[in-house]
């Protein structure tokens, strides 16, 4: 891996995210929510703290996910579109350099869009008083990590479709993940116990991105996540970041371009 080259792709993928104003509609969704807050705030809080919280994880949760898919699935087959990937590899990068700065400057824009929202949200809320609790600074490092396992999933999804399918399947992924592993369990338990194990082991594969949403616990004031349950959720994105990659090592390394 040549570390020299991975930074510099990364930084192409953030500047293009700018070109492309991916970051300006998150700054306009930040006023509004802003402004939104202020409407609130016109109102009154009282009473309205939870409900006011709740929302803004859900905003934060929802904006930041879909620009994770968005961002991901797009960056190789833009490069094979406009024919940008052999003078890229005709310098001293390997394939997998090549995934790895793009994959790494996905999740990097993902991250500074989502740190936006977040701040917007923060103080729109707090300017009317609304406390938050130190859950909060776990519910953006868990968010963070989940944010980077759906730019592993449907960086790697973009490279066994087309563009629109690895965005459609990475929404899927990213929003119906525990449904899917719901549907496998109910599967399971209503099929002869002798192909119970397949379900069990299809529901394993399937990842479980609303792990890392602890949204809902943030907003009701929940007392702080065990560390080893964090640590274990750490791991859990290192596996599927690393399981993904392979495979979309894996998948383009012998691919024409």
């Amino acid at each position: 891996m040549n570390r020299r080259a991975v930074w510099p792709l990364a930084r192409c993928v953030i500047i293009e995210a700018v070109r492309r104003k991916d970051l300006w509609v998150v700054a306009i969704l930040g006023l509004i929510i802003m402004l939104f807050a202020g409407a609130l705030g016109f109102f009154g809080m009282r009473g309205l703290e939870a409900f006011a919280k709740d929302l803004g994880v859900s905003v934060l949760g929802l904006f930041s996910t879909i620009l994770a898919v968005l961002i991901s699935a797009r960056q190789i087959p833009e490069e094979m579109n406009r024919r940008t990937l052999c003078p890229l590899l005709a310098r001293p990068i390997s394939r997998f350099d090549l995934l790895l700065g793009k994959y790494c400057g996905a999740v990097l824009a993902t991250w500074l869009a989502f740190a936006m929202l977040a701040a917007a949200t923060a103080i729109g809320l707090l300017a009317f008083g609304v406390p938050f609790e130190p859950i909060f600074a776990q519910y953006l490092l868990l968010k963070m990590l989940g944010l980077a396992a759906v730019c592993a999933a449907s960086f790697a999804l973009s490279l066994f479709t087309t563009p629109s399918a690895a965005a459609t399947f990475g929404m899927l992924l990213a929003f119906g993940s525990g449904m899917l592993s719901r549907a496998f369990v109910l599967a399971g338990q209503s099929c002869p116990s002798g192909t119970r194990w397949f379900y069990g082991l299809i529901e394993s594969l399937v990842p479980q991105f609303s792990l890392f949403d602890i949204g809902g616990r943030a907003a009701g004031g929940w007392p702080l996540v065990p560390v080893s349950v964090v640590g274990a959720l750490t791991v859990y994105c290192t596996m599927i970041v690393g399981a993904m990659l392979c495979l979309s090592w894996l998948r383009f390394r012998r691919r024409a371009l």
